[in-house]
């Protein structure tokens, strides 16, 4: 595996239709994001609508991880699912992760451990910004990682 860039960057304002979950732990997390998607594609394409980039977005809390899963979207509300602004983030680090979801956690591990080598903290919810993800097979899939940060 070549050595992964991880760069710092702001991230802009996004606008998802999207669904929300709460899963108890990290390994229940898998099992819940495919559906959502799948979920929230079916009510959007009902709608007449065209699901943009998926976006999940991971909240690590007391209460376990909660998900938000969307598709960025700039049109009216729609039932069945909600509106989710997620806000500019004046930093973040940022990683592209190629290939498939078995992999990623390791990506992940890797953009924390540059967090901490460069003195930053983690703050508030990571995305992920799923830049290529059609195939089946996931082996093509090209996935941006996104971890706000501050700094004291």
């Amino acid at each position: 595996m070549s050595a992964m860039q991880i760069t710092e960057k702001p991230l802009p304002y996004v606008r998802l239709a999207a669904l929300t979950e709460t899963v108890a732990s990290q390994p229940e997390v898998a099992a819940v994001v495919g559906p959502l998607f799948d979920q929230v594609a079916d009510v959007l394409r009902d709608a007449g609508a065209a699901p943009g980039l998926p976006v999940p977005e991971y909240d690590m809390n007391k209460h376990g991880v909660r998900i938000t899963v969307g598709f960025v979207y700039d049109g009216p509300a729609i039932d069945g699912i909600v509106i989710v602004e997620l806000p500019a983030v004046e930093a973040a680090f940022t990683a592209t992760h190629l290939g498939t979801m078995e992999t990623i956690d390791d990506s992940w591990d890797a953009v924390n451990q540059a967090i901490t080598a460069q003195g930053a903290t983690a703050e508030g919810a990571c995305r992920e910004v799923y830049l290529q993800s059609e195939s089946e097979d996931q082996a093509d899939w090209i996935t941006e990682l996104q971890q706000p940060v501050t700094r004291s």
